[in-house]
């Protein structure tokens, strides 16, 4: 017998119940910084500070804040991905903000008529349901509380993930990283047709991600694309 409960409501009461059970683990285990041991914080400011800045990506679009061979690192983006610690996004949030002013800096001030779509690199639908949250899209919405002089605009459905792909990190080799997502994203060009793009990502590993997702805005008519990410 077919369950009577649809299936949008089945997807929130699975979140409620998810969002029960990490006030539950905060309580019982409160969060301490990665580094150090700080309680409070899942990464302190002294830690952060510590991390070596990532290694320059090899596609000029692509900018990078921290090593992710670093294990602190490492560790807080493990939790925000596969342990529901969304409060990582507010960790760095503002140093992104900070890398995206730092680049576009002089060309936001002479191109004030154009618009700047903040784009965070979408999940699959299906993915979405599972883990309850896009990372990428909370690492955007915090970045975006910065952004008091409204130069950003956020426009997380400007693209999507048409293909359910396997994870990235289960694809040893750079070429098989490509391949698996070769076609996996769409855009759309009412949305980002001659806009400038800063696409958000938690991390970029080969760049096959946000190689593809580039692809697909210029596709649809964008005219500039640049990437940001956590951790290379």
């Amino acid at each position: 017998m077919k369950s009577s409960v649809p299936a949008n409501m089945k997807v929130i009461h699975k979140h409620l119940l998810l969002s029960t059970f990490t006030r539950l683990v905060d309580a019982l285990f409160p969060r301490v910084c990665e580094g150090c041991g700080k309680s409070g914080v899942i990464l302190c400011e002294n830690c952060a500070g510590n991390i070596p800045r990532a290694q320059k990506s090899e596609y000029s679009f692509i900018t990078s804040i921290f090593d992710y061979r670093n294990p602190i690192i490492r560790g807080v983006v493990w939790k925000f991905k596969y342990k529901n610690a969304r409060v990582v996004a507010k960790c760095f949030g503002e140093k992104l903000y900070e890398e995206i002013l730092g680049d576009l800096g002089d060309r936001l001030h002479i191109s004030q008529e154009e618009t700047f779509l903040l784009v965070p690199i979408p999940l699959h639908k299906k993915r979405l349901s599972e883990r309850g949250y896009n990372q990428s899209e909370l690492l955007a919405r915090e970045i975006i509380k910065y952004d008091t002089g409204k130069i950003l605009q956020l426009a997380p459905k400007a693209i999507i993930r048409k293909e359910k792909t396997l994870p990235q990190a289960k694809k040893e080799k750079r070429a098989a990283r490509f391949e698996n997502l070769r076609g996996a994203f769409v855009a759309i060009p009412e949305l980002v047709r001659g806009k400038h793009i800063v696409l958000i990502d938690d991390v970029t590993t080969t760049g096959a991600t946000l190689t593809e997702a580039r692809k697909a805005l210029l596709k649809a008519g964008a005219k500039t694309v640049r990437a940001y990410a956590v951790a290379h």
